[in-house]
């Protein structure tokens, strides 16, 4: 039964109609430098958090990475027909832990543009983080990605939860 609930409240979770998915947590994959798990929880229609848990695979250099930015939107910058075209750009700061050569600490600026659907709660987006490492030693670093995440209504899904059982 407890299955059941889950099930149905992950399904309400789902139900985020088109562009009111705002002040939800969108969570998907994200390949590129480093591969991984992206997290994103918009605070307003312009302002949001990004989370990364990903893993480095160039040569030398594989590690887990983790990370948070701080993301400001544009959706006047591109326009489009259906859905909408968000240019952001923002700062933030990450930590990489290679396999065999200690820690990295980092800043970056993800500069990056989205493709949010206008009738599913979804988006794609490309992305591309030049940063500097801090720790250790100063060197450059760069990040990229493309993925996609799903949107869901976290608070909806816990409420309908509470209100079963």
């Amino acid at each position: 039964m407890r299955k059941i609930i889950l099930l149905f409240a992950l399904a309400l979770g789902l139900n985020v109609s088109a562009q009111d998915y705002k002040g939800h947590y969108g969570i998907g994959l994200a390949l590129g430098e480093p591969s991984g798990f992206s997290i994103k929880k918009f605070n307003n229609n312009s302002e949001a958090f990004q989370y990364t848990l990903g893993y480095s695979t160039v040569k030398g250099e594989e590690g887990i990475n983790i990370g948070a930015d701080f993301l400001l939107h544009n959706y006047d910058f591109i326009t489009a027909e259906k859905g909408s075209i968000p240019f952001y750009y923002g700062a933030g700061i990450h930590l990489k832990s290679y396999n065999n050569a200690g820690n990295q600490i980092y800043a970056r600026v993800p500069l990056g543009v989205a493709y949010e659907v206008a009738d599913f709660p979804f988006d794609v987006f490309f992305e591309f983080a030049p940063g500097i490492a801090v720790i250790p030693k100063p060197e450059l670093v760069t990040n990229f990605a493309i993925g996609g995440r799903f949107y869901f209504d976290l608070n909806k899904a816990r409420r309908a939860v509470e209100e079963r059982i």
